[in-house]
């Protein structure tokens, strides 16, 4: 791998490095940050910026009980006094019987995915949870409503002449990210938003974070672990990234594992009568792969729509993220048999409302002339601070080579996410790859064998990277995020956990 580093890039970080002492709820610079008192009001227009408006799946009056605030943090950490950042906050209260414990923050992955969002949408699936503890979730630096990204409403066109690769054009939308959002670049990575996660603990007056997150989450929960070890309460990390890492490596295990998956999926089909893909495994995969070459070839049209094979590849992809989504992949696949693409279209589109994604993956491709969306934005933002690597146009063969052996269908989508920080307009550094974390209390982390985004040893890996005895709880099983499937084991466990401090012994498995 070539990376970029120089020695001017290591001044640069040398000089944005911020040290967990620096945060420090004793620090008479933070003081104002760590007691400040939150304004808590129903919510407004912070529900109507993405969230399912419908409140599909919540109960009745669900949207009436949420409350809203901000919360005030500085933008750097080492010279507080300088500007402000307010952090959009959510907050479901606890709905009883029994003692209220405290809050516990929410964190659905991404990175770039909306907190706010999020609860509104998936409150309901933290019912149990939620009758002790004040459900509480927040959009992070760069996202949603708390200073999103921002690289101008349009892509600007290639001139007559110009280089008009892959390459050249995320060098582009780089540029404009610099361009528009210069000056809040360098504060959205993950270490920052840890601390902002400490200053909101101190806001909602408990002593420790009680926190879950899932996918991308996990990594926050574990780098806030690392920063501020006697601080953390009952964590849990469902769907966990691989913190010995680095971004080509983790892309090349999402393509093998989404790979993975859609064989499990093609040998469960055809078992099954309405099977598009015959009866033998052998046939059904290479049928997978014909319906990917016709479409490369020969788009459909779905109501003035184009159905390419990036479309079909989104559509697999999305459906391999629950094994309860694999009555609709099977369906869509029967229609595409017939001619009638509308059922791809439909699972494809289902990528912009997911929660718990892939570390570093966007919800669907962009055209060559389009700017990425406000999320994938946010995504792009915090994965380029959260590392140094920097690959480009030389790296891009290799990568679409190794990814496309890994996966002839799913390797040469997430090939191009690797010239996301090409050209990048700020300096990126490995801090939130360090999550050791040894003078805290175990936490328990989730992992699923069939996971797809985020490989199931990775979880072992985390632990062991913690080196905290954390526990990891196996659910044997397809998807990602395991809490959210409603496996009653994982259920049971986890809440058992957050809500009795109890923590599964030895190896434990459900599934």
């Amino acid at each position: 791998m070539r990376l970029s580093a120089v020695a001017a890039v290591a001044a640069l970080l040398a000089g944005f490095a911020v040290t967990p002492a620096a945060a420090a709820a004793d620090d008479p610079d933070l003081t104002s940050f760590y007691q400040q008192k939150l304004s808590w009001a129903p919510c407004g227009k912070e529900l109507r910026n993405g969230a399912r408006s419908d409140g599909t799946g919540q109960p009745p009056g669900f949207r009436e009980r949420l409350e809203c605030a901000r919360l005030k943090v500085p933008q750097d950490y080492r010279n507080p006094g300088r500007n402000t950042m307010q952090v959009q906050l959510i907050r479901l209260k606890a709905t009883g019987p029994g003692k209220r414990i405290g809050s516990l923050v929410l964190n659905p992955g991404g990175p770039g995915a909306s907190g706010v969002n999020y609860l509104t949408d998936s409150g309901s699936a933290f019912a149990r949870l939620g009758q002790r503890y004040d459900l509480v979730s927040f959009d992070p630096r760069g996202t949603g409503h708390t200073d999103p990204v921002s690289c101008g409403s349009k892509l600007a066109p290639p001139g007559k002449g110009a280089d008009d690769s892959l390459a050249a054009k995320e060098k582009r939308i780089n540029e404009a990210c610099g361009r528009y959002s210069g000056g809040l670049l360098r504060w959205v990575g993950t270490p920052d938003v840890a601390r902002d996660m400490d200053v909101l603990r101190a806001a909602v007056r408990d002593d420790k974070l009680n926190y879950l997150g899932f996918s991308y989450g996990t990594r926050l929960g574990a780098v806030y672990a690392h920063d501020f070890p006697h601080k953390v309460g009952r964590m849990v990390l469902d769907s966990v990234e691989d913190p010995t890492k680095n971004q080509w490596q983790t892309a090349l295990s999402q393509a093998r594992g989404f790979q993975r998956a859609l064989d499990d999926f093609a040998a469960d089909c055809v078992h099954r009568p309405d099977c598009a893909l015959g009866t033998d495994e052998h046939q059904a995969k290479d049928q997978l792969r014909a319906w990917y070459r016709e479409l490369s070839e020969q788009p459909m049209k779905v109501k003035g729509e184009t159905v390419d094979e990036t479309t079909y590849v989104y559509a697999l992809r999305e459906a391999l993220y629950s094994r309860s989504d694999w009555p609709a992949l099977r369906q869509a696949l029967s229609q595409l048999r017939t001619g009638d693409a509308s059922g791809i279209l439909r699972l494809s589109d289902a990528g912009g409302s997911s929660a718990a994604r892939a570390p570093g993956v966007p919800a669907r491709r962009i055209g060559r002339d389009d700017l990425p969306s406000q999320d994938q934005l946010a995504l792009r933002a915090i994965s380029c601070r959260d590392t140094s690597e920097r690959y480009g146009e030389r790296d891009y063969p290799r990568a679409e080579r190794e990814l496309t052996k890994a996966s002839p269908l799913f390797g040469p989508d997430i090939a191009p996410t690797l010239l996301d920080c090409y050209s990048w307009p700020v300096a990126g550094d490995d801090a939130a790859r360090d999550v050791a974390a040894p003078d805290a209390p175990p936490i328990l982390l989730v992992a699923t064998t069939n996971d797809p985004a985020t490989p199931y040893q990775g979880a072992f890996n985390m632990a062991r990277e913690l080196g905290n005895s954390s526990t990891v709880l196996t659910f044997r099983g397809e998807g990602h995020a395991a809490y959210t499937t409603g496996d009653p084991c994982v259920q049971r466990h986890v809440d058992d956990f957050l809500l009795d401090g109890t923590l599964p012994k030895g190896k434990i498995s459900c599934g």
